[in-house]
C-alpha cells in the first residue's frame, strides 16, 4: 500500500513538471520570465532536455529508475520467484534476494534525493535572505 502511495506521488510530481512548469517556462514571455532569472538563469531554456540534463533533473531520473526497480522486483510474482516464463539466466535475478537487494537501492536514492533537493532550496533560501 505504502509503495502504491509513494508511486502515485511520483508520478502526480513528474506529471505536474513535465505538463506545468517545463512548458509555463519555455513559453513564457521576457516578462514572465523575468523573475525565474534567478532560478534558472539569464539565458532561457529552449527544450525539455534542458530541464533532464541539469543536476536536478538526472537526480530526478535516476531515483524513478531506482523506484521502478524496487517496485517491480517486490512484486509477488517476482519476490516469490514464480514468474516461469524467463529463461533460466534471468530467472536468478528474481526471487526474494532480488527483492531484498533492490530495496538496498534505497540508500543510492537516498543520496540522490538529498543532492536533487539541496540545489532547489539553497539558490531559494538565498534569495529569501536577501530580500
Amino acid at each position: 500500500v505504502i509503495a502504491v502511495g509513494v508511486a502515485i506521488g511520483v508520478g502526480l510530481h513528474a506529471i505536474s513538471h513535465l505538463t506545468c512548469d517545463f512548458p509555463r517556462l519555455l513559453h513564457a514571455t521576457d516578462a514572465e520570465y523575468e523573475p525565474m532569472k534567478q532560478f534558472f538563469g539569464d539565458k532561457r531554456p529552449n527544450n525539455y532536455w534542458w530541464f533532464v540534463k541539469g543536476t536536478e533533473g538526472w537526480t530526478g531520473v535516476v531515483m524513478v529508475v531506482l523506484m521502478a526497480i524496487a517496485f517491480v522486483l517486490a512484486q509477488p510474482w517476482f519476490r516469490r520467484n514464480r514468474f516461469n516464463h524467463l529463461p533460466k539466466p534471468l530467472k536468478k535475478l528474481t526471487g526474494f534476494n532480488a527483492f531484498w537487494y533492490s530495496h538496498h537501492l534505497f540508500v543510492i536514492y537516498c543520496l540522490h534525493a538529498l543532492h536533487h533537493s539541496w540545489l532547489l532550496s539553497l539558490p531559494h533560501q538565498q534569495v529569501v535572505q536577501e530580500n
